[in-house]
């Protein structure tokens, strides 16, 4: 009798917040960063040998590495042209978070460590008001000024600032409790 299927369910929270951060603005109007998400997952239950008896790390890993495959077929398939997209600046847009998930120099239980912080804090960020989890987003893994935020979301520049303040207050009473 086969395994019982891993839960994938519980790396969503991690793959929204890595599809959306991913996911060309160009894409975003003809298709949904959870919709890539469910595709991804749907793959990973189509093909259980290849996630079966990995620790949770690779499985993560895994998923991400998939999602980041489907993000390019989405955006190949939604380009004007077909040179409009290059699959080097597609991961690129991902580097800051790539870079901090897992590192050449860290260890095994390091790089494991940190993908259960990463899936804590997008199901943290998903916890967050629109608004606040936006803010949080831009400001966070996008690098943007406030100003820039403020622009963006036709808010002020003070607005914006207390959105960050009660969105930072508020993931370190969720991280806390997790």
């Amino acid at each position: 009798m086969p395994a019982d299927p891993p839960d994938l369910a519980r790396h969503e929270p991690a793959l929204l917040v890595w599809a959306d951060y991913q996911l060309p603005a160009w894409v975003r109007g003809k298709l949904d960063p959870a919709d890539l998400v469910q595709q991804t997952l749907l793959e990973a239950v189509r093909a259980p040998d290849r996630i079966a008896g990995r620790p949770d790390h690779e499985v993560l890993a895994y998923l991400r590495r998939a999602l980041a495959n489907n993000v390019i077929d989405a955006a190949r398939k939604f380009a004007r042209d077909r040179g409009a997209v290059a699959p080097d600046a597609l991961a690129a847009s991902s580097v800051r978070m790539a870079d901090w998930l897992a590192a050449d120099h860290t260890s095994p239980s390091e790089r494991a460590d940190r993908n259960d912080r990463f899936a804590r804090l997008a199901t943290a960020l998903a916890a967050l008001p629109d608004a606040q989890r936006i803010a949080v987003e831009m400001r966070h893994l996008q690098g943007m000024k406030v100003a820039d935020i403020a622009r963006a979301l036709d808010r002020s520049e003070g607005a914006v600032s207390l959105l960050l303040h009660r969105a930072v207050t508020a993931l370190r009473g969720l991280l806390a409790d997790a």
